[in-house]
């Protein structure tokens, strides 16, 4: 686990919010993801399904804490089989207990956390506690009850699935036979990994199945390496890595019955595990930077339906730097925009009449506004999106521009650029073009940086974009 735990450590010194509710993720002991239908009996569909989230941590649970990560709203409490819920009021809004002083249920639904409270205070139906004995050493396991799956899944939508599945036929039977499914990760000296079927009948089929399953693995791998041996220049040295492992893990597999349990097993060892989990985490990092840019993307959207709100309402965008009730104090657009974004409450905190560093206005600046701050930003505090200030920009003037102004085209004038500089988010201050030289844009991504567009798109801009290029669509009326 070194590489995951270095990789962790890496994003708790970058990120100051990497926690799970106010909780350390080092310290935690377990975190329990329960998937629910929503009421007994009631038709099921896919939209039906919540979820539970119980978290279990190795050390009390600072409560305070949790409730400002949990929600910004103010809870409401409610008593259920004398616990305590907290809610944020709304019919089937968000949910959370603190069921022990380690141990609080989260949901999305308040309905699951009152299912989940009653299955673990009931003394009846402890059919699950039973079943996931088969992988509770496990450091990761996963069970579905297929019963529901299927349920779920019926009709002509499987059966499309199904026709699109080359080896299907030799699925099916776990599929139609199952009653759970199990998958169980174990990392001790070894990795070890087990899919387990449980079943009340048709045991022989499921085994049968599972043999297949190993079988066609292990044929289509054997056709890949075929594949790399004929043309050694396509194949990296890292996937050469990786397909040393997954032929020992195939090696190794194995299919056993046990009464009504059918297991499909394999494990690394110790120099295998390592590997393994070494040539994943550049993966694991590829993964967590694209997601990092779908958040950056999604921030300048919310900011350029804020702007478009914000014109609906005054007939232009705000200019770059507002003047307060007084004529003369300045602040930011950002602080402007606030209400536009779901932050009346912190709007209504500024004093407008106040410099944006004045000792009040000062608190406000160390607010995190998510909208504003890029998750690949060490700051939060210093915003990540900026407009560009100067002649004929679309924030250059004192009063705003408005669309009709805008002779280009609103799809072909920036508004919004990504950008790493060192401005607090209320300060009234952003980025300068004098018309010739281009500022520096991005620093949080590799290859340029996102950019919102005057029509509400985004788009994310190659750092070796032409330069007269980038000038004429940084400017609104050059034709």
């Amino acid at each position: 686990m070194q590489p995951v735990r270095e990789l962790i450590q890496q994003e708790k010194q970058k990120n100051q919010t990497f926690d799970l509710f106010g909780l350390d993720p080092a310290q935690l002991e377990s975190v329990v993801l329960i998937y629910l239908p929503s009421v007994k009996g009631e038709h099921l569909t896919p939209t039906f399904i919540k979820y539970g989230m119980v978290i279990k941590s190795g050390k009390l649970i600072d409560r305070q804490l949790a409730k400002k990560m949990f929600s910004k709203l103010e809870l409401k409490q409610a008593d259920f089989k004398g616990k305590q819920i907290l809610t944020t009021g709304a019919i089937d809004g968000d949910g959370l207990c603190f069921f022990d002083d380690k141990t609080m249920i989260v949901s999305d639904n308040i309905s699951a956390v009152l299912q989940i409270i009653e299955q673990l205070q009931s003394t009846a139906g402890k059919s699950w506690s039973q079943r996931l004995q088969t992988v509770e050493q496990s450091s990761v396991a996963a069970a579905i009850d297929m019963r529901i799956v299927r349920e779920l899944a019926i009709g002509q939508q499987m059966h499309t699935l199904a026709e699109r599945i080359p080896f299907w036929p030799v699925l099916s039977p776990l599929w139609d036979n199952s009653d759970v499914a199990f998958f169980s990760l174990k990392l001790d000296r070894e990795l070890s990994a087990k899919l387990i079927f449980e079943q009340k009948e048709n045991s022989e089929q499921v085994k049968q199945a599972l043999e297949g399953v190993l079988s066609l693995g292990q044929n289509m791998f054997a056709q890949i390496q075929e594949t790399a041996r004929k043309n050694p220049q396509r194949v990296q040295k890292g996937d050469l890595e990786k397909m040393k492992v997954i032929e020992s893990a195939l090696q190794a597999g194995r299919v056993t019955q046990k009464v009504d349990q059918v297991t499909l097993a394999t494990s690394l060892n110790d120099n295998e595990s390592t590997r393994l989990l070494a040539s994943l985490v550049p993966g694991i990092k590829q993964a967590r930077e694209a997601a990092r840019r779908s958040m950056s993307k999604n921030n300048i959207k919310l900011i350029m339906l804020a702007l478009h709100n914000y014109h609906q309402v005054h007939k232009h965008f705000p200019p770059a730097v507002v003047l307060g009730p007084d004529g003369k104090t300045p602040h930011s657009w950002r602080v402007e925009l606030l209400p536009f974004l779901d932050q009346q409450a912190l709007y209504d905190s500024y004093k407008m009449n106040e410099p944006w560093d004045s000792e009040h206005n000062k608190k406000i600046a160390e607010t995190l506004v998510p909208v504003y701050h890029n998750p690949n930003s060490e700051t939060p505090k210093n915003a990540s999106y900026f407009v560009v200030v100067g002649k004929d920009t679309p924030f250059g003037t004192k009063k705003g521009v408005s669309f009709a102004e805008m002779t280009d085209g609103t799809s072909n004038i920036i508004a919004i650029v990504e950008a790493k500089q060192d401005i607090p988010w209320t300060k009234p201050e952003d980025i300068s073009f004098d018309g010739k030289k281009i500022p520096d844009f991005g620093g949080f991504h590799d290859g340029g940086y996102h950019t919102g567009f005057c029509d509400g798109s985004v788009h994310f801009i190659s750092s070796r974009i032409d330069p007269e290029t980038l000038k004429s669509l940084l400017i609104f009326n050059d034709g």
